[in-house]
């Protein structure tokens, strides 16, 4: 049995993660983008709660075509953060995330895609307009 009790930091913030993933997707609780409000503009994350609901669905073309960004990276990446956790806490490793420069560049990268999709997904002109969510 996996020891759950030696990643009591993981398993809180897997537990909560999970939660708000299932209060987003069920629309229980509608949550506004706060950009959008304000600019009109979708951010890179705008239409997660609507991925998280494709996604409780098992719906993955939905999910891809409401904002493949928040699918294909922010997802992976989530996943990959709470497994260095985890490693951490047991023992297995000594960093979340890779150290030194590794880490910078790979951290500059993150960013920069982050940056590009919100500036794509919002140019005013095809084939880009079926980006917006």
């Amino acid at each position: 049995m996996f020891p759950v009790r030696r990643i009591p930091r993981t398993g809180l913030l897997v537990l909560g993660v999970g939660a708000f993933g299932l209060v987003l997707g069920s629309g229980v609780i509608p949550v506004p983008c706060p950009l959008k409000l304000l600019t009109g503009l979708d951010c890179p994350l705008c239409g997660g709660s609507r991925v998280a609901g494709a996604l409780l669905q098992a719906d993955l073309a939905r999910a891809l075509d409401v904002n493949a960004f928040a699918v294909l990276v922010v997802l992976p990446l989530v996943a990959v953060v709470l497994v260095a956790m985890a490693r951490v806490e047991l023992g297995r490793a000594r960093f979340h995330w890779p150290a030194g420069r590794l880490g910078s560049v790979l951290g500059y990268v993150l960013l920069g895609a982050f940056l590009t999709w919100g500036v794509v997904r919002n140019l005013p002109f095809e084939p880009f307009t079926v980006l917006r969510a």
